[in-house]
């Protein structure tokens, strides 16, 4: 365990009694609601300073969505755990300049918000959303509101990416989980291209979190992960890498504790320092999501 606490950039908390998640209805594992206090209860022995919470996919449809009342539902929950800092809601982005109106009440009326993922992983057509004109208005637009955007793929789905992040020069953007690798299937050869190309924009950050998701759930081992986290920080270095829990995801594969010590050994041995490791547990979640601690 490190020996500050850190901070955690990627928790999901929800209540299906207060919003509709169709994605997790047949799922036995996340078909019922998670809050801050199994988030607490499950940490164990991991001293976490502080929070973001990133929106859980909740239904949404055309012309409309839980958008806000997700925001308000999780603004309750920090009541209860103030470490809860940042909101990175969804925002229906592919609406382009007819989304200012809706990004202008989060901010005004919900100043927890930092940034704005709209998951396009799973999109009928992630390529047509991504890449359309007004999609990329839309997330441009978050500029003037000082706002990130959060790029949620999978490995198959990168060359969208490659392309996508020239067209955003002057927002941040991270990759959540490390774009979801193929480590299941064996594609560091590909991970270590990807890293390598989009490293090369100053603007887009990375998260470090979800890769034992992406391997063998049941019986992946560290040798599984280790050639993914070192091209990471071969490429964006500890100064663009971010860490992340990614609660209660994880728990389909491993536990809190366990990924950080998987990545307590991962920095030992790449030879990290003291200050570097700090940066990717808890500085960089800092400066990024402006939490100001």
């Amino acid at each position: 365990m490190p020996a500050f606490p850190i901070i955690d950039t990627h928790l999901h908390v929800w209540d299906q009694t207060r919003l509709k998640y169709s994605a997790f209805a047949d799922s036995p594992l996340f078909n019922h609601p998670y809050h801050v206090e199994d988030y607490r209860r499950d940490c164990g022995s991991l001293d976490v300073e502080a929070m973001v919470f990133l929106e859980c996919y909740a239904d949404f449809w055309e012309g409309g969505g839980q958008y806000i009342e997700e925001i308000e539902f999780v603004e309750d929950e920090a009541k209860r755990d103030p470490r809860l800092k940042a909101i990175v809601p969804m925002a229906p982005l592919e609406w382009g300049a007819r989304v200012r109106p809706m990004l202008a009440k989060m901010r005004d009326e919900h100043p927890m918000v930092k940034g704005i993922r709209r998951i396009v992983e799973f999109d009928a057509d992630p390529r047509a959303l991504t890449l359309s004109d007004s999609f990329v208005e839309g997330v441009n637009l978050l500029e003037t509101f000082g706002w990130h955007f959060e790029i949620n793929v999978n490995h198959t789905q990168m060359d969208i990416v490659r392309e996508f992040v020239w067209r955003v020069p002057n927002v941040p953007l991270i990759l959540d989980h490390c774009g979801k690798p193929g480590i299941k299937e064996g594609a560091i050869e590909q991970y270590r291209d990807d890293m390598k190309v989009l490293s090369k924009h100053p603007n887009l950050w990375i998260k470090l979190s979800d890769l034992p998701v992406e391997a063998d759930l049941n019986n992946w081992t560290e040798a599984d992960l280790r050639p993914y986290i070192e091209a990471t920080l071969e490429h964006f270095g500890p100064d663009r890498t971010i860490y992340a829990g990614d609660y209660p995801i994880c728990l389909q594969a491993t536990t809190l504790t366990r990924w950080v010590d998987v990545l307590d050994r991962a920095f030992a041995d790449l030879g990290l320092s003291g200050s570097e490791t700090r940066k990717i547990y808890r500085d960089n979640a800092n400066r990024f999501y402006r939490l100001g601690l």
